[in-house]
Parts: structure tokens; C-alpha cells; sequence
């Protein structure tokens, strides 16, 4: 479906696409290979690509829910006990 709404779109609208992949690792997406390649060429073709090499919020954010309240241990103060 993914392929088909680009192909439909192409040339005619604009289309915002974000992804966690390169477009190397596009071959686990689409079935065959040859559909892998056109879809990523028309995506590329008249294209702004905007490639962030941040942390994901939505990985920081679970993996906070996982290790349940408080600060985590990379930010903790330390207690001092005093003379």
C-alpha cells in the first residue's frame, strides 16, 4: 500500500515521509527488490531530504516508563553525610 500511495502521488502532490531506516535497509519494507528501488526513486527524485541524527524522544521516553519514577541513576545527586 505504502508503494502505491507513492506512485500515486508522484509528480502531482507533495508527500512527507519520516522513517527510522536508511533507504539501504528499505528491503525488509517492500517484498521485491525492483519495487524497493522504484519507490525510493520516485521518493528521491525533486526531493528535500532532511536527515536528523538525534536521539529518538518515543526510545527516551520508554525506556523512562521501563525504569518507572525518580531521576535516573546518571542524574542522581549523592548524599553526604555530614563530619
Amino acid at each position: 500500500m505504502l508503494f502505491e500511495l507513492i506512485s500515486a502521488r508522484y509528480e502531482r502532490r507533495s508527500t512527507l515521509i519520516t522513517a527510522n531506516q536508511p533507504f539501504g535497509e528499505w528491503n525488509r519494507i517492500f517484498p521485491d527488490p525492483a519495487m524497493t528501488l522504484a519507490a525510493v526513486d520516485r521518493l528521491v527524485h525533486h526531493a528535500t531530504i532532511l536527515e536528523l541524527n538525534v536521539e529518538s524522544y518515543r526510545r527516551r521516553a520508554a525506556l523512562e516508563r521501563q525504569r518507572g519514577p525518580g531521576r535516573p541513576p546518571s542524574r542522581a545527586t549523592t548524599k553526604t553525610t555530614p563530619d
